[in-house]
Protein backbone atom coordinates (compact mmCIF):
# COMPACT_ATOMS: atom_id res chain seq x y z
CA UNK A 1 0.00 0.00 0.00
CA UNK A 2 2.78 2.47 0.82
CA UNK A 3 4.30 1.90 -2.64
CA UNK A 4 1.19 3.50 -4.15
CA UNK A 5 2.08 6.79 -2.50
CA UNK A 6 5.14 7.10 -4.79
CA UNK A 7 2.70 7.57 -7.68
CA UNK A 8 1.43 10.85 -6.24
CA UNK A 9 2.87 14.32 -5.84
CA UNK A 10 1.74 16.83 -3.23
CA UNK A 11 2.17 20.60 -3.13
CA UNK A 12 0.79 23.54 -1.19
CA UNK A 13 0.33 26.92 -2.83
CA UNK A 14 -0.72 30.30 -1.46
CA UNK A 15 -3.69 32.24 -2.82
CA UNK A 16 -5.57 35.31 -1.69
CA UNK A 17 -8.08 33.02 0.04
CA UNK A 18 -5.43 30.98 1.84
CA UNK A 19 -3.37 27.88 1.09
CA UNK A 20 -4.50 25.39 -1.54
CA UNK A 21 -3.39 21.75 -1.41
CA UNK A 22 -2.91 19.85 -4.68
CA UNK A 23 -2.50 16.10 -5.09
CA UNK A 24 -1.69 14.64 -8.50
CA UNK A 25 -1.85 10.90 -9.09
CA UNK A 26 -0.25 9.07 -12.01
CA UNK A 27 -2.30 6.44 -13.80
CA UNK A 28 -2.99 3.66 -11.35
CA UNK A 29 -5.93 1.56 -10.10
CA UNK A 30 -6.69 4.12 -7.39
CA UNK A 31 -9.30 2.92 -4.91
CA UNK A 32 -9.63 5.25 -1.93
CA UNK A 33 -11.55 4.51 1.26
CA UNK A 34 -14.75 6.53 1.86
CA UNK A 35 -13.57 9.88 3.20
CA UNK A 36 -14.28 13.62 3.34
CA UNK A 37 -12.32 16.85 3.15
CA UNK A 38 -12.66 20.11 5.07
CA UNK A 39 -12.57 22.08 1.82
CA UNK A 40 -14.20 21.61 -1.58
CA UNK A 41 -12.30 19.09 -3.72
CA UNK A 42 -11.96 19.95 -7.42
CA UNK A 43 -10.97 16.77 -9.25
CA UNK A 44 -9.72 16.69 -12.83
CA UNK A 45 -9.57 13.22 -14.41
CA UNK A 46 -6.44 13.22 -16.57
CA UNK A 47 -6.62 9.70 -18.00
CA UNK A 48 -8.76 6.57 -17.79
CA UNK A 49 -12.09 6.21 -16.04
CA UNK A 50 -13.17 6.19 -12.39
CA UNK A 51 -16.34 5.74 -10.41
CA UNK A 52 -17.33 8.34 -7.84
CA UNK A 53 -19.51 7.03 -5.03
CA UNK A 54 -21.48 9.51 -2.91
CA UNK A 55 -23.91 8.77 -0.04
CA UNK A 56 -26.96 8.87 -2.35
CA UNK A 57 -25.52 8.61 -5.85
CA UNK A 58 -22.86 7.02 -8.04
CA UNK A 59 -21.43 8.38 -11.29
CA UNK A 60 -18.69 7.55 -13.74
CA UNK A 61 -16.07 10.12 -14.70
CA UNK A 62 -13.49 9.90 -17.47
CA UNK A 63 -10.50 11.73 -18.94
CA UNK A 64 -11.32 15.41 -19.44
CA UNK A 65 -14.02 15.53 -16.77
CA UNK A 66 -13.90 17.89 -13.79
CA UNK A 67 -16.01 17.18 -10.73
CA UNK A 68 -16.44 19.14 -7.50
CA UNK A 69 -17.02 17.26 -4.24
CA UNK A 70 -18.34 19.71 -1.62
CA UNK A 71 -16.60 20.02 1.74
CA UNK A 72 -17.75 17.47 4.30
CA UNK A 73 -19.36 15.07 1.81
CA UNK A 74 -18.20 11.49 2.27
CA UNK A 75 -17.18 10.03 -1.07
CA UNK A 76 -14.99 7.42 -2.68
CA UNK A 77 -13.22 7.19 -6.03
CA UNK A 78 -12.52 3.72 -7.45
CA UNK A 79 -11.36 2.36 -10.83
CA UNK A 80 -13.87 1.26 -13.44
CA UNK A 81 -11.49 -1.22 -15.06
CA UNK A 82 -7.96 -2.58 -14.83
CA UNK A 83 -6.40 0.19 -16.92
CA UNK A 84 -6.50 2.62 -13.99
CA UNK A 85 -6.92 6.38 -13.99
CA UNK A 86 -4.91 9.55 -13.37
CA UNK A 87 -6.08 12.66 -11.57
CA UNK A 88 -5.28 16.05 -10.13
CA UNK A 89 -7.18 17.26 -7.05
CA UNK A 90 -7.19 20.77 -5.61
CA UNK A 91 -8.64 21.46 -2.17
CA UNK A 92 -10.19 24.91 -1.84
CA UNK A 93 -10.22 26.14 1.76
CA UNK A 94 -13.39 27.15 3.53
CA UNK A 95 -13.97 28.89 6.84
CA UNK A 96 -14.39 25.96 9.22
CA UNK A 97 -16.92 26.12 12.02
CA UNK A 98 -16.51 23.37 14.60
CA UNK A 99 -15.47 19.78 13.94
CA UNK A 100 -14.95 18.90 10.30
CA UNK A 101 -17.49 16.50 8.91
CA UNK A 102 -20.84 16.13 7.15
CA UNK A 103 -23.09 19.10 7.77
CA UNK A 104 -26.43 17.35 7.21
CA UNK A 105 -26.44 14.83 10.06
CA UNK A 106 -29.60 14.37 12.10
CA UNK A 107 -29.58 14.63 15.89
CA UNK A 108 -28.48 11.03 16.40
CA UNK A 109 -25.69 11.30 13.84
CA UNK A 110 -24.46 14.59 15.29
CA UNK A 111 -24.45 13.14 18.82
CA UNK A 112 -22.52 10.07 17.67
CA UNK A 113 -20.03 12.23 15.78
CA UNK A 114 -19.41 14.37 18.88
CA UNK A 115 -18.80 11.25 20.97
CA UNK A 116 -16.37 9.89 18.38
CA UNK A 117 -14.48 13.19 18.28
CA UNK A 118 -14.02 13.03 22.04
CA UNK A 119 -12.56 9.51 22.16
CA UNK A 120 -8.82 9.47 22.96
CA UNK A 121 -8.05 6.39 20.87
CA UNK A 122 -9.34 4.54 17.82
CA UNK A 123 -11.18 1.97 19.91
CA UNK A 124 -14.57 2.95 18.53
CA UNK A 125 -16.82 0.84 20.85
CA UNK A 126 -20.08 1.22 18.93
CA UNK A 127 -21.98 -0.46 21.78
CA UNK A 128 -20.92 2.20 24.30
CA UNK A 129 -21.69 5.05 21.91
CA UNK A 130 -25.11 3.58 21.11
CA UNK A 131 -25.86 3.19 24.82
CA UNK A 132 -25.01 6.84 25.43
CA UNK A 133 -27.29 7.79 22.52
CA UNK A 134 -30.08 5.58 23.99
CA UNK A 135 -30.37 3.37 20.89
CA UNK A 136 -29.22 -0.12 19.96
CA UNK A 137 -25.86 -0.62 18.30
CA UNK A 138 -27.59 -1.99 15.21
CA UNK A 139 -29.89 1.01 14.94
CA UNK A 140 -26.97 3.42 15.33
CA UNK A 141 -24.90 1.60 12.70
CA UNK A 142 -27.73 1.59 10.15
CA UNK A 143 -28.76 5.20 10.78
CA UNK A 144 -25.18 6.45 10.66
CA UNK A 145 -24.46 4.68 7.36
CA UNK A 146 -27.67 6.04 5.81
CA UNK A 147 -26.75 9.58 6.84
CA UNK A 148 -23.06 9.53 5.95
CA UNK A 149 -22.49 6.67 3.52
CA UNK A 150 -19.93 5.01 5.77
CA UNK A 151 -19.60 3.05 9.00
CA UNK A 152 -19.20 4.47 12.49
CA UNK A 153 -15.67 3.09 12.78
CA UNK A 154 -14.54 4.36 9.38
CA UNK A 155 -15.83 7.81 10.28
CA UNK A 156 -13.92 7.60 13.58
CA UNK A 157 -10.72 6.91 11.63
CA UNK A 158 -11.44 9.88 9.35
CA UNK A 159 -11.78 12.21 12.34
CA UNK A 160 -8.44 10.95 13.67
CA UNK A 161 -6.82 11.49 10.26
CA UNK A 162 -8.03 15.07 10.13
CA UNK A 163 -6.66 15.69 13.61
CA UNK A 164 -3.31 14.29 12.49
CA UNK A 165 -3.34 16.43 9.34
CA UNK A 166 -3.94 19.58 11.40
CA UNK A 167 -0.96 18.71 13.60
CA UNK A 168 1.27 17.99 10.60
CA UNK A 169 0.31 21.30 8.98
CA UNK A 170 1.55 23.03 12.12
CA UNK A 171 4.91 21.25 12.03
CA UNK A 172 4.33 18.40 14.49
CA UNK A 173 6.46 15.30 14.03
CA UNK A 174 4.81 12.27 12.46
CA UNK A 175 5.09 10.34 15.73
CA UNK A 176 3.46 13.21 17.62
CA UNK A 177 0.66 13.50 15.04
CA UNK A 178 0.06 9.75 15.21
CA UNK A 179 -0.17 9.51 18.99
CA UNK A 180 -2.05 12.78 19.55
CA UNK A 181 -4.41 11.86 16.72
CA UNK A 182 -5.33 8.60 18.44
CA UNK A 183 -3.37 6.11 16.31
CA UNK A 184 -1.46 3.24 17.88
CA UNK A 185 1.88 4.26 16.38
CA UNK A 186 3.49 5.93 13.37
CA UNK A 187 3.08 2.84 11.17
CA UNK A 188 -0.65 2.79 11.91
CA UNK A 189 -0.99 6.43 10.83
CA UNK A 190 1.05 5.75 7.68
CA UNK A 191 -1.21 2.88 6.61
CA UNK A 192 -4.45 4.76 7.18
CA UNK A 193 -3.14 7.99 5.62
CA UNK A 194 -2.06 6.30 2.38
CA UNK A 195 -5.23 4.24 2.19
CA UNK A 196 -7.34 7.39 2.48
CA UNK A 197 -5.39 10.14 0.71
CA UNK A 198 -2.90 8.36 -1.56
CA UNK A 199 0.22 9.88 0.01
CA UNK A 200 2.27 9.44 3.17
CA UNK A 201 2.15 11.69 6.24
CA UNK A 202 5.81 12.53 5.51
CA UNK A 203 4.95 13.83 2.02
CA UNK A 204 2.04 15.83 3.44
CA UNK A 205 4.20 17.36 6.18
CA UNK A 206 6.99 18.18 3.73
CA UNK A 207 4.58 19.95 1.39
CA UNK A 208 3.36 22.20 4.17
CA UNK A 209 6.89 22.80 5.46
CA UNK A 210 7.91 24.09 2.02
CA UNK A 211 4.90 26.43 1.97
CA UNK A 212 5.73 27.96 5.35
Amino acid sequence: MLAAAARTSFAVGATGAGHVETIAGARHAWCFRPHFHVGDEIVQVLAGRARLRLPAACREVSAGDTVVVPAGVIHRFEPVDGSGWAFSSRFVPRIANGTAGPGSLDTLGAQAMALLAGRPSLRTDVEAIAQTCAVSAGHLARAFRRATGTSVHNFHVLLALHRAKALLRNGASIVEAALDGGFYDQAHLNREFVKTFGLTPAAFRAGWAMAA
